[in-house]
């Protein structure tokens, strides 16, 4: 009689402890299968780097594009590719953060000699590739080039 109670409180217990494992791993699905998809996709990452010039308008078109590029992969996906909508929205980020600081520049500025770092992945089958750092090099105004 005592045995019988004591294998079905094991019972009860092991139920709860799977119980409470199963709603853990189900509230943390999400966060696994975004850093399992990060892992397999890291594997075909390719970094380049390419000098352009380029106007403030160009820099504001490829803010623009990444923005967009970001939300696909940040609202309809979230789950899985949660991780790339941020490392797009960081190399957004930059990109904008050269717009200001040409704007804000005591000349008026027509282009700049702008080091770029471009990331690309292969997710789902797709290329995925998008400014990830961007460095101002030189600028250019009425009065010519100039070190930045």
């Amino acid at each position: 009689m005592v045995v019988v109670e004591r294998k079905k409180r094991i019972h009860i217990g092991l139920i709860i402890l799977f119980l409470i494992t199963g709603l853990t791993l189900a509230a943390n699905l999400p966060t696994i299968l975004n850093s399992t998809n990060q892992f397999i996709v890291q594997k075909t990452k390719i970094e380049t780097t390419v000098t352009k010039t380029i106007t403030p308008k160009g820099i504001m078109s490829l803010t623009s594009k990444q923005t967009k590029l970001a939300r696909k992969y940040g609202e309809h996906r979230a789950w899985k590719t949660q991780w790339l909508s941020k490392e797009i929205r960081d190399g957004k980020d930059t990109l904008f953060s050269l717009y200001i600081s040409i704007d804000d520049h005591s000349k008026l500025l027509d282009s700049a000699k702008i080091k770029l770092s471009f990331t690309k992945y292969k997710v789902d089958g797709k290329t995925v590739e998008f400014v990830s750092n961007a460095q101002i090099l030189q600028v250019h105004s009425e009065d010519g080039w100039e070190d930045y």
